[in-house]
């Protein structure tokens, strides 16, 4: 957990910190991106969490992406009253957009992002900055855990492979693919979370190489896209399994943007994601990794699809697009869904074979018991 200095990182910890750039005394240490829109019920405790924080030269850049709610008022609001707060109004142009304007505007030694409706640990950049810079990291990823409106916390990710990454180009080469996606006969889809928000990031890297996001609405998973590009031009990453980051889950929100166009934009991403392992020479094992990442992706909106607040009707036609996506006999072809784990692996198949009536039925059985699961782990951890 967060604060606990007796991981095996603790060395990081110490009380001075090294780095390799120079630092006035009024240059922040991290520069936080908040892009805004229409999180006016959210957006105050997001900005209390980050005002809250115990490092002492932070920036807090709110990007308010074209709100319509009360959203800008309340950017504004808290930029009178803190220096530490910049806002940014401009036009709505998606969350990557906002990111760069953001990106455009930072001081900070270091990059970070949050969303809107998330919140942050106290203690977060403080630890996390002393540790970069001990290490000398230009990337630093660390883990979140989950959370909703009643209370609920589940399933905090942990980083599973507890060591200094990037000793060597191999290894950057290594954590690149373990990025996208594991080989298929893992149990977990990744070991390091591709969201930019549990990261942070050096400045200079990003400006020296002219690394900006992606637009969601061209190539939706624009965090995957950019930590690729920040760790093919990185020398040291570093990553630890302690949670800093709560992220609000809020599946309601997902049947706005549930339709059936969604699987041929999946694809876009997915031919892009290999085309981007193909220039990069990664070969089968880039294959590999793209078309799980592109197997599981599409597994996770149909399950949204089964959760959302949809008509059981609408949910089974949305899924019946999506397992008839041309796509899936050439992949059934040639990638080794067998080695999936089975939970995977059903899914797959029975999306394969078009058995969407019983592919629905499993998918809600599957989101039941997952929901099932949280409240009983809440239960006894009360």
């Amino acid at each position: 957990m967060a604060g606990n200095t007796s991981t095996p990182y603790a060395k990081f910890f110490s009380k001075t910190t090294h780095t390799d750039e120079k630092m006035t005394p009024a240059t922040p240490q991290i520069s936080v991106i908040v892009p805004v829109y229409n999180t006016q019920k959210y957006l105050p405790q997001c900005i209390d969490s980050l005002l809250g924080q115990t490092l002492e030269h932070i920036e807090i850049i709110l990007v308010d992406d074209g709100s319509t709610d009360s959203s800008p008022a309340i950017c504004d609001r808290y930029a009178e009253h803190d220096r530490r707060v910049k806002v940014i109004h401009k036009k709505n142009a998606g969350q990557g957009y906002a990111r760069n304007s953001g990106l455009e505007a930072a001081t900070g030694e270091y990059i970070t992002f949050v969303d809107s409706d998330d919140c942050v640990d106290p203690t977060a950049y403080r630890q996390l900055c002393t540790m970069a810079g001990n290490a000398q990291a230009d990337i630093l990823y660390f883990s979140y855990r989950r959370f909703n409106d009643r209370g609920e916390t589940w399933n905090a990710t942990h980083v599973r492979n507890k060591k200094q990454y990037c000793l060597t180009p191999e290894d950057i080469r290594k954590l690149t693919l373990d990025m996208v996606a594991n080989p298929p006969e893992c149990s977990n889809i990744r070991d390091i979370e591709c969201s930019v928000c549990v990261a942070i990031y050096r400045h200079s890297t990003i400006k020296k190489h002219g690394i900006k996001f992606k637009s969601e609405r061209e190539l939706h998973s624009e965090d995957l896209l950019f930590n690729l590009d920040c760790i093919m031009h990185s020398s040291t990453v570093v990553a630890i399994p302690d949670v800093f980051y709560n992220y609000r889950a809020n599946p309601s929100s997902f049947s706005l943007t549930a339709n059936s166009s969604r699987i041929n934009r999946d694809y876009r991403y997915y031919r892009h994601l290999l085309e981007t392992m193909q220039a990069n020479r990664f070969g089968t094992e880039g294959y590999l990794r793209a078309t799980r990442y592109f197997i599981d992706d599409t597994t996770s909106s149909m399950r949204l699809y089964v959760q959302s607040s949809l008509s059981e009707s609408e949910k089974i036609q949305l899924i019946q697009e999506t397992a008839s996506h041309h796509s899936w006999p050439q992949i059934a072809a040639s990638y080794p869904y067998r080695k999936l784990p089975l939970r995977h692996m059903l899914a797959f198949h029975l999306m394969y074979k078009r058995r969407c009536r019983l592919l629905y039925r499993y998918l809600k059985l599957f989101n039941t018991a997952k929901q099932l699961s949280i409240r009983f782990k809440n239960t006894i951890g009360r």
